[in-house]
């Protein structure tokens, strides 16, 4: 397909969203629209037009990711101005107290008014060197919140792609000459298009969050679960084999079958499809994504509901 053809087929997608915003009345904010055109692309987009995408959202995010790096380079030239300019401050503190200290003692009348005031500039030093500890404090917990923004799915709470691959692509460089005792596991909602007609898209954010909360709260603390697009997440699992893998994957799917969710008085039936898959020698992060990905479509054609590994 070629540029103009994918071009149209945008605009339709667009024009078929937007129609369908102003029939139900809905804001066309901008979560909204992206629900409707979300759902639509992913019913009616063929695989040039998919890989037109990835090419547009991949320099997006690229320019993106250059834009908050300038930011937060900026934010921390400044931490680094401001320590410097105020451990100047103690310099010169320090050698107040030693020129006070070092003072001959048979001068001690003669500079006994300079030495007060001495003494006083020192303690103002010390109070402004306090000052500053505590404006440094600020500006690194603003730094650290900046970077966690960048790389946290709002929605769930959960790390977004920028993060997975940013967590994930020095591990694959470890890897490239021995192979790592990491699990990627992919997940994906079943009949998520059903529940968002059945029950509304608020419910479907619900669904989502519960989905990535209780994910989040069944691996450990050096594991990481991340929103890799729509309904789907990844789930990277470190100092893991096998068997461990699939044990984790299945008890996942079994808690979030059996859970029972609620919303406006109806009973919400949730389950997800898992696929497995386990690093090896000289995986690049295409190929694991490859194998998981293989995994993932074999347990959804498995009817679903069902975790499945690709290991070779």
């Amino acid at each position: 397909m070629d540029n103009s053809r994918n071009y149209q087929k945008v605009v339709e997608i667009h024009d078929h969203a937007m129609g369908i915003l102003r029939s139900m009345k809905i804001p066309p904010y901008p979560s909204q629209y992206k629900k409707f055109f979300d759902q639509l692309f992913a019913e009616s987009a063929d695989e040039a037009l998919r890989k037109d995408q990835e090419n547009v959202d991949q320099k997006i995010l690229g320019d993106s990711k250059d834009d908050v790096g300038k930011y937060l380079d900026m934010v921390e030239n400044s931490v680094v101005s401001f320590i410097e300019s105020h451990s100047g401050i103690a310099s010169v503190a320090e050698i107040q107290r030693q020129h006070i200290q070092n003072a001959p003692s048979d001068s001690t009348e003669k500079f006994v008014n300079f030495i007060e005031e001495l003494n006083a500039l020192h303690q103002n030093m010390v109070l402004e060197l306090e000052k500053a500890q505590v404006k440094i404090d600020e500006l690194n917990h603003d730094l650290q919140e900046a970077r966690a923004t960048l790389t946290t799915d709002l929605l769930t709470k959960v790390g977004n792609r920028q993060g997975f691959m940013e967590d994930i692509e020095p591990a694959i460089e470890a890897g490239a000459s021995k192979p790592l005792s990491m699990v990627l596991i992919m997940i994906d909602v079943d009949n998520f298009k059903f529940l968002n007609d059945e029950f509304g898209y608020v419910a479907g954010d619900k669904v989502l969050f519960f989905i990535a909360q209780t994910i989040k709260s069944m691996i450990r603390t050096a594991d990481k679960v991340y929103r890799y697009g729509g309904e789907e997440f990844a789930i990277v699992l470190n100092r893991c084999d096998v068997s461990q893998a699939q044990s984790v994957a299945e008890k996942i799917r079994a808690k979030i079958e059996q859970s029972k969710l609620l919303y406006a008085g109806k009973n919400v039936h949730v389950t997800v499809s898992a696929g497995v898959t386990v690093h090896k020698q000289g995986d690049t992060l295409d190929s694991l994504i490859e194998r998981a990905d293989k995994a993932l479509y074999c347990a959804k054609k498995s009817n679903k509901n069902c975790t499945m590994l690709f290991d070779w």
